[in-house]
């Protein structure tokens, strides 16, 4: 009897980063060539007022008051700019219309705690990942971290980000109860097993994101066989080139001012995506084409056809390495930050042998630094056939 196999992937139907879209795919994508049966597990939230308001008082104890602050000035800025408005309804559309095909036809909701608690019950195995599903800031939800699924049903994490360098003292003791229920588990970076193996009686593997357990020769078969009507623009636009492609998450302007050096240097035009995480007022003057109607596979199409790609995204990185671009990271956060989400790129770089001349340190040269391809292309099969070893010990 073929095995159900229940996803919990961060998703979210209304948000436009397209890297949580193209991880939640990949892997699903993976267990279904394993020969899995697949469901999306939607949890669709019930909170009181009094659960929100300790989601509340667990962030900012967490220290996210600044991220819960930014959220709130999404909001303001969407009310007072309604330019701004409307172009951020036109890429929420086209990405929702990406989910619509790949994601939302194997959804299966669970309306209330209770009865998330009780659909757990319908698989034979439930895998959470990947991207930061483990925030501190998310495990009073008891989503994510699977404390809803029954005792008797397998749990399994695959390339689970916690998303931060520690975990804050207070939550030690719940994240390591929370750890051993697994029946395995594997992370997407290094710090993220010091922090299984310190809090917990589990011991984490590092394996590769999802995103990279598929083939660069998938990918290009992906993106050429899904155009949609809304985004065939996007297309000719990749495939004529003679372009940089800038995709910032953040607001820091030395990214900026250094992909403008860079469009002096090679006297290219720069093609970005505005307005990703937050308002960036400033970015209303960079680039000098702002496409809106975008999904994700226009995405890894802009980066594959690209000159160089400038980009603060994890995932923006791993599709520059896996196309071979002459590509520059740069921090979102600062070094010194605990909520800061800076180790998943070194990570990212240690594990694919990738000099960190590509992480920008004040001078933008090094992206005309060579990479020896081969030598990263071979790191990058030993992540995948480990990952693919991963889920296949995991789930049978």
């Amino acid at each position: 009897m073929e095995k159900k196999v229940g996803c919990v992937i961060a998703y979210g139907k209304k948000h436009t980063n397209y890297g949580t879209s193209l991880v939640g795919y990949a892997l699903i994508k993976k267990i279904q060539q394993l020969g899995y049966s697949v469901e999306v597990i939607n949890y669709i939230k019930q909170f009181t007022f009094m659960q929100k308001v300790n989601w509340i008082i667990n962030s900012l104890r967490c220290g996210m008051g600044k991220q819960i602050m930014k959220r709130l000035a999404v909001r303001k800025n969407l009310k007072n700019n309604p330019a701004y408005a409307k172009n951020i309804s036109v890429r929420t559309n086209t990405v929702y219309e990406y989910k619509k095909k790949k994601l939302i036809p194997i959804f299966k909701d669970y309306k209330g705690f209770d009865a998330l608690q009780a659909g757990s019950r319908n698989y034979d195995v439930v895998v959470v990942g990947s991207d930061q599903v483990w925030l501190p800031h998310g495990l009073p939800t008891k989503f994510f971290n699977l404390l809803f699924v029954d005792d008797n049903v397998r749990k399994v994490a695959y390339a689970s980000s916690f998303g931060v360098s520690e975990i804050p003292k207070f939550q030690h003791e719940a994240t390591g109860k929370y750890l051993d229920r697994f029946y395995k588990i594997s992370v997407r970076e290094q710090n993220g097993k010091k922090i299984v193996d310190s809090l917990s009686n589990n011991t984490a593997e590092v394996v590769a994101d999802p995103t990279m357990l598929l083939t660069r020769e998938e990918w290009e078969k992906e993106i050429s066989e899904n155009i949609s009507a809304s985004t065939e623009e996007n297309k000719k636009r990749a495939e004529k080139g003679g372009y940089i492609f800038c995709y910032f998450l953040g607001s820091n302007s030395d990214a900026r001012k250094a992909a403008t050096e860079l469009k002096k240097e090679t006297n290219l035009p720069i093609i970005t995506l505005r307005h990703m995480d937050e308002y960036v007022e400033t970015d209303e003057q960079f680039g000098d084409e702002a496409p809106y109607s975008v999904d994700a596979n226009d995405f890894i199409r802009y980066i594959a056809n690209a000159d160089y790609v400038c980009t603060d995204s994890f995932h923006c990185t791993v599709f520059s390495i896996l196309f071979h671009k002459r590509f520059m990271t740069f921090y979102r956060f600062a070094q010194s930050s605990k909520t800061g989400r800076n180790s998943r790129i070194d990570s990212l770089f240690e594990l694919t042998k990738i000099s960190k001349k590509h992480i920008f340190n004040g001078e933008i040269s090094g992206i005309f630094e060579s990479v020896s391809w081969d030598t990263v292309d071979e790191q990058i099969n030993k992540l995948r056939n480990n990952g693919i070893r991963f889920l296949e010990d995991s789930l049978k």
